[in-house]
């Protein structure tokens, strides 16, 4: 039974954080700009398969219409006018999808902010933790295996050098591959 109502609290807590995540991508949403909310709905449309299939019947019939028997001719081979207009869709679409992609960047390292705050405190509970388990452990007589590794791990990891080793390690990996 305790089983069922942990699990039961752990799901109230996970959809509480799907929530609140949900909550900060709609905020975030909703402070686009209108111009910018239509430039990305275009960029997502222009990702899908419908749009490839009205794409290519639009231009299907652009040239059945001016090779048939038709009298609808407006655009004779070699189709300047069918050619100008697809390159200045592709120019028009080729910059909606960056703006879509540049709002989804932004997005990105916004959620790669939170991960790291997060990581970062889960790493100083972690600490906290195994230190509190070990003064437990020696406060009731039990005895540990003391090793290196141990110690290490009930040591405040030092954030800032890491990152500077890990700097130092990508550049390395830069030079030579120059």
């Amino acid at each position: 039974m305790q089983g069922l109502a942990r699990s039961a609290e752990q799901s109230g807590a996970a959809a509480r954080n799907i929530e609140s995540i949900l909550e900060i991508e709609r905020k975030d949403e909703e402070k686009l700009l209108l111009h910018h909310r239509a430039l990305h709905a275009v960029g997502q449309f222009v990702g899908t398969p419908y749009f490839f299939i009205i794409q290519s019947l639009g231009v299907g019939l652009w040239i059945w219409m001016n090779i048939g028997e038709s009298n609808w001719k407006f655009d004779e081979y070699p189709f300047p006018l069918l050619a100008l207009l697809l390159a200045l869709e592709a120019v028009l679409l080729t910059s909606c999808v960056l703006i879509r992609q540049n709002i989804s960047d932004q997005a990105f390292e916004r959620r790669n902010h939170l991960d790291l705050q997060i990581n970062l405190l889960a790493e100083r509970e972690s600490t906290l933790s195994l230190d509190i388990l070990r003064r437990l452990a020696a406060h009731m007589n039990c005895p540990i295996d003391q090793d290196a590794q141990c110690d290490e791990l009930t040591k405040e990891t030092p954030v800032d050098a890491i990152a500077q080793d890990l700097r130092a390690s990508e550049e390395k990996d830069e030079e030579k591959s120059t």
